[in-house]
């Protein structure tokens, strides 16, 4: 045994060059891991080594699939020079435009996008390709779940003969293979599916994603500008004529300072709405059915002109022939692999309420046809012994039923969601969410999470904003209310003064007909209001993720809508007849049974409701096309407002806008018309929003007012059913495509659609209690109790269902452990394999600084060898080595005389 102290033992004796203390053993980690950080920083700011040799053995080996240019994403500007501008103040701002355009195309170029322009009639066209390897670096940023190579996922097998059936023959998703999925990693490439062809690599869904994703997060200013905040929206190039105006306003605080600073961000989003761009497309996928159809066309760059290449995949084809189909299930694999999971999920949620609405809409027909059996013995009026038949002794069972279906109906959509989410991989994309780049900050405070620096909004101003939009809605709800009550009005006015000196049909038309109309024509003009108000607030309210800021809107919508939607049904079933209006000559009674006309008014609103969405979405853009398509003795040449613009092929060799003497090479007759065919397709806007909006609007009709319209689940069923082969046809060919945005579920809807059952369950008692024929048997006290019975019923009904029905299958809960176990093995088998640890010493002190001070290459497992000495092994030790790198030990015991005594003594 040695007699030396050992290491930290705290004895201040010298030591033998060989024998080191614990200070120094401290500043041999500490050199070690500056040593490592340094060495990783100068990985990190190497190429993706891993990444280009993986395909330039591919190339080499003459496996890769090259990757062609597709058209990504298409910006749009007028064809107009600021040089050719008369106008001074014209001429300016078109200046502006062209710095800001040449500022964002040079950044989108550093970023590797190949970019080529096309002048067609009035428009450039700017169309952008990004290449494979930037979308790479685009899927890794935001956490993109990808498919791992070999790893699929068998198809269950059909458990009884009406899932064989189905899967033989009403199921379109046949094809589509199901993969164990992981966040991307751009280095381990090789580990995910279908990495050799780099074109069809990403799904289209997910390229036209990160393509938009990188655009609306490109920053048109200079890293000098963004630390000065040098551009102002006003004062960008002229100069300092703006400095005059703001001399003149009062100075801000440091907070509107910071706010003001932070606003400007100038990215995509906002030359769109500074009208440097006027429009930007999201091109559809080239199909068999456009080359058919509406002559040869391509998503791709230009290319020499020869004969049609076949197409690879064409995922527009797939879904025309199954989608489109009222015979066949919905692909909803097809939809979310081109249209995104927001989209799909949308069209999952209707396919399960279609799905689950045929018992309670076989439910109400024999309702309703047991209420006509009632009628029957005197069949005096035929439209009064319909209206009367929704009103029979049946009614509180078929409410009760009602009630209990909603909660069924949610339990078996969360059941679908959660295996969506799981077959999708999108079950933890909100806790990996990014920001909007619309957000901005006024502050900044270490992230709890990671301790980096982030901008965040003050609580106090967001609740300010907050407090502002619930009063703009409450001042809205109220206006809602005052156009509610002045149709009321109307109809007891009508009724008393006009109904007596008219016919029973003439008094129906004047009184009920026409103020369900004049409710309705409000409903729908207050609610187009509102629906821009409330995008504008939303903005305001600068919420940080895309997922908030749908949430916020689609409460401030729904909030809204359902006042407006059920404020007259609301007041037909618990106020009209119970009391004057205004003096005791104008009393608001129900013709008949208040119960039918509450049934005669949910019946308008519900068949009223789609006739807007019928008209702009079908008719307006039919009429649109054959417009555009009309022959040429109908073009009035002669006026200014009927004069074609845009024509195609009015330039035949149009002259570029940056050098005005080199001419653009003239693209194809057919590319042409393809861009210019794909611009004037109407836009879709927030799809999901509206159709939500919509559909929910219809499952509130069928939850609060069924007891009093047994037929609702029959109209919404057919509405549903249509509406969703329509939205298929307009989607595919006649709108533009939307970006396919991710989603993790259908968000706010959920937690609104609870609410509607709720209320239902309220609702529909109060009913059947003071407004249907059925309750009138009772006193004011036993109806109350009645109420209070069928509530109670329907709540532990309701809890015991949600309570039976899992929210998650239990497949699903064992297949996400199976699919965890199975990515840790994928990574771990292809790591290298690593050597023995010695676990006696603390470290190898028989080994030299050059054996020790190694660093990890992360590609390939290789150890290279950083060298501090290049001295001879022989004559040196750990100790020395460390000395003479001049690293020096925190207690200073040695200085340059005693560095060489124990060279000398070594």
């Amino acid at each position: 045994m040695s007699d030396q102290p050992g290491i930290g033992s705290g004895d201040s004796q010298p030591q033998s060059p060989s024998q080191l203390s614990f200070s120094d053993v401290a500043a041999i980690g500490n050199t070690l891991h500056k040593i490592n950080r340094r060495n990783k920083r100068k990985m990190k700011n190497k190429a993706f080594g891993s990444f280009e040799r993986r395909y330039s053995k591919l190339a080499l080996n003459r496996s890769l699939v090259p990757e062609r240019k597709r058209i990504d994403y298409v910006l749009i500007y007028p064809n107009e020079l600021s040089k050719d501008a008369k106008d001074e103040s014209r001429m300016l701002e078109l200046k502006k435009h062209e710095y800001r355009r040449a500022r964002f195309e040079k950044i989108i170029e550093s970023e590797g996008f190949s970019v080529q322009k096309d002048i067609i009639g009035e428009n450039v066209f700017l169309k952008l390709h990004c290449p494979f390897k930037r979308l790479c670096v685009e899927a890794e940023k935001v956490k993109i779940e990808m498919a791992l190579k070999d790893c699929k996922i068998p198809a269950p097998k059909p458990q009884n003969c009406f899932q064989q059936f189905a899967d033989e023959h009403l199921d379109t998703d046949k094809d589509v293979t199901d993969f164990v999925s992981t966040a991307f990693v751009m280095n381990r490439i090789h580990l995910f599916d279908g990495w050799e062809s780099p074109e069809y690599f990403f799904r289209p869904a997910v390229r036209s994603l990160l393509v938009h994703h990188i655009l609306i997060n490109i920053d048109i200013r200079t890293a000098t500008e963004v630390e000065e905040d040098a551009i102002d929206d006003s004062d960008e190039e002229t100069g300092g004529d703006s400095c005059f105006c703001l001399c003149k306003r009062a100075p801000p605080d440091e907070d509107d300072k910071q706010e003001n600073k932070s606003l400007k961000r100038k990215g995509l989003p906002y030359l769109l709405m500074r009208k440097t761009y006027t429009d930007s497309i999201v091109l559809h996928d080239d199909s068999s059915k456009c080359r058919e159809k509406e002559d040869t066309t391509s998503d791709h760059f230009i290319s020499p002109p020869g004969p049609q290449t076949p197409l690879d995949e064409d995922p527009r084809q797939i879904l025309d022939e199954t989608w489109t189909k009222i015979t066949k299930f919905q692909p909803l694999w097809h939809i979310r692999n081109y249209f995104g999971e927001k989209i799909a999920f949308y069209f999952a949620w209707t396919g399960m309420l279609i799905t689950t609405l045929w018992l309670p809409t076989i439910f109400g027909i024999g309702v309703f046809i047991y209420g006509l059996y009632e009628r029957s013995s005197a069949i005096t009026d035929v439209l009064g012994d319909v209206k009367e038949a929704f009103d029979n002794k049946v009614t509180p069972f078929f409410a009760l039923f009602i009630c209990c279906w909603g909660t069924v109906f949610l339990e078996l959509w969360k059941r679908q969601k959660a295996t969506l989410a799981y077959e999708w991989d999108v079950d933890q994309f909100e806790a990996n969410e990014p920001d909007r780049p619309q957000f901005y900050g006024t502050r900044v405070k270490p992230d709890p999470v990671t301790s980096d620096v982030m901008w965040f909004y003050p609580f106090k101003r967001q609740l300010m904003k907050y407090t502002t939009s619930v009063s703009i809605l409450l001042l809205m709800v109220a206006l809602v209310l005052a156009s509610v009550i002045g149709v009321i009005i109307y109809r007891v006015i009508m009724n008393v003064d006009y109904c007596p000196n008219l016919n029973d049909n003439e008094c129906i038309v004047l009184t009920t007909v026409v103020s369900s109309i004049l409710n309705a024509v409000s409903i729908l003009l207050l609610g187009k209001v509102y629906d821009m108000l409330a995008v504008k607030l939303t903005d305001w309210e600068n919420h940080r993720t895309q997922t908030r800021y749908d949430d916020a809107l689609i409460m401030k919508l729904f909030a809204f809508q359902f006042v407006n939607s059920y404020a007259s049904c609301f007041y037909i079933a618990f106020f009209r007849g119970r009391g004057s209006i205004f003096k005791d000559r104008y009393v608001d009674d129900c013709e008949g049974s208040c119960m039918t006309q509450l049934s005669f008014q949910v019946l308008i609103l519900m068949v009223a409701k789609p006739f807007p969405k019928f008209l702009k979405d079908i008719c307006i853009p039919f009429m649109l096309r054959f417009w555009r398509r009309r022959p040429n003795f109908l073009r009035c040449l002669c006026l200014p407002c009927c004069k074609p613009t845009n024509q195609v092929g009015q330039d035949a060799n149009p002259v570029s806008d940056e050098d005005p003497e080199a001419k653009v090479p003239p693209p194809h007759a057919s590319h042409v018309r393809f861009l210019e065919r794909e611009r004037l397709k109407p836009d879709l806007g927030d799809f999901t929003l509206a159709e939500f909006t919509e559909k929910v609007i219809l499952y509130g009709f069928l939850m609060l007012f069924a007891s009093s319209f047994p037929l609702a689940p029959l109209l919404a069923l057919v509405i549903c059913y249509i509406d969703i082969r329509v939205d298929a046809k307009r989607m595919l060919w006649w709108y533009r495509r939307p970006v396919a945005f991710i989603a993790q579920d259908i968000g706010m809807w959920y937690g609104i659609l609870n609410l509607v059952n709720f209320i239902g369950v309220l609702t529909n008692a109060f009913i059947i209690a003071f407004t249907s024929s059925w309750g009138s048997q009772f006193s004011t006290t036993g109806k109350l109790w009645v109420v209070i019975g069928f509530e109670h019923i329907v709540f532990f009904l309701k809890f015991v269902l949600a309570y039976l029905i899992p929210d998650v299958p239990q497949e699903v809960r064992m297949a996400i452990r199976r699919e965890r176990y199975l990515i840790q093995k994928k990574f771990e088998d292809d790591m290298p394999k690593r050597k023995d640890v010695d676990f006696s010493e603390l470290f190898p002190s028989n080994m030299s600084a050059r054996d020790i001070i190694t660093e990890e290459d992360e590609d390939d497992g290789e150890m290279k060898t950083t060298v501090i000495n290049r001295k001879a092994p022989g004559t040196r030790d750990l100790q020395s080595q460390i000395n003479r790198s001049h690293l020096k030990t925190p207690d200073g015991l040695r200085n340059q005389g005693q560095i060489q005594e124990s060279d000398s003594e070594a």
